[in-house]
Parts: structure tokens; C-alpha cells; sequence
């Protein structure tokens, strides 16, 4: 499939004023004929100055349609932190990006970012009623101790109609 006959400007912003990284996701729709597009979204920062950078971001949706994403963040005077936005069915946010860990010091590098970033349902939610739900997400964050430089952040986040 070629998401670029979709339109090319997924984010709908013509020029970005601040360069800065972001969160972006699909909705492809299965039929008979393949995958087609949907929409998508971008979760990014939209400040003028000092803007947070979104990375390594991992989603879920469950059958109501109601969408959780966990990421790491950081900007120029904050350390690498743990963020989670959630996105409802009908379209509407349900949140800013919200920090839910904040970095505790500086990543150094030298070892892997991002592969410990996950988001899932709550096994227990209850199927018959998809329309309300509990996520978990996991994201990393920087928390430099001698013999590891980050830590693992879980956070439950419940959506409801």
C-alpha cells in the first residue's frame, strides 16, 4: 500500500515553525481488496519554544475503538521522561501528553532505548463491554544509577464513554 496517494501531508500542518520530533499513527482498514487508509493522527508539541520531542512510541486500541499511546519524551531543560495520551473513538482526545515519570538525570547512550516500550488491554477488562477499558503502558525513562541508566515506568489508564 502507498500512503503517500493518501495525501503525503499526514499532520496537516503546512510547515513546522520548531523542528522537533513526533508521535505518528495509522488507521488502515482490511477488506477484500487488501489494506486501504483511514486517518491518522500526530501527537506532538506545538509550543513556539523549549518543545518536548515524542519518541519510541508504542499503542493499542481496543473493539470499542478508543486508542492509549505511551512514549518517552524530553525537551532541552527536562531529562528523558515516561508520557501516555489517549484518544477516543469518536475522534476526541482525551488528554494532553501527560508525563507520568519524570526523568531523573541525564542518558548517557551506550545502552538500547525504546525496546521496553509497550501498551496492552487489561486482560481482565470485560469483553462484553468494550466501550469502556483499561489500558497499562509501559515506557522507559532516564534514572542514570551505576549499573543501569534507565527505569521502567507502568502506568494503568482507564477510558471510558
Amino acid at each position: 500500500m502507498d500512503l503517500d496517494s493518501a495525501g503525503g501531508n499526514y499532520d496537516g500542518i503546512s510547515s513546522w515553525t520548531v523542528i522537533r520530533s513526533a508521535v505518528q499513527w495509522f488507521k488502515l482498514q482490511v477488506g477484500s481488496g487488501g489494506l486501504s487508509y483511514s486517518t491518522h493522527g500526530r501527537i506532538y508539541d506545538p509550543a513556539a519554544s523549549n518543545s518536548y520531542w515524542y519518541y519510541y512510541p508504542s499503542l493499542n486500541v481496543n473493539a470499542a475503538g478508543h486508542l492509549v499511546a505511551g512514549f518517552s519524551g524530553s525537551r532541552a531543560t527536562e531529562y528523558i521522561g515516561a508520557f501516555w495520551v489517549g484518544r477516543k473513538a469518536n475522534g476526541t482526545w482525551m488528554n494532553r501528553p501527560a508525563l507520568v515519570q519524570a526523568g531523573r538525570g541525564a542518558y548517557g547512550g551506550g545502552e538500547r532505548w525504546g525496546d521496553y516500550s509497550a501498551a496492552s488491554m487489561d486482560p481482565t477488562t470485560d469483553p462484553q463491554n468494550p466501550n469502556f477499558g483499561t489500558f497499562w503502558t509501559v515506557q522507559q525513562y532516564a534514572d542514570p544509577v551505576p549499573e543501569q541508566p534507565w527505569g521502567t515506568w507502568i502506568t494503568q489508564v482507564k477510558v471510558s464513554p
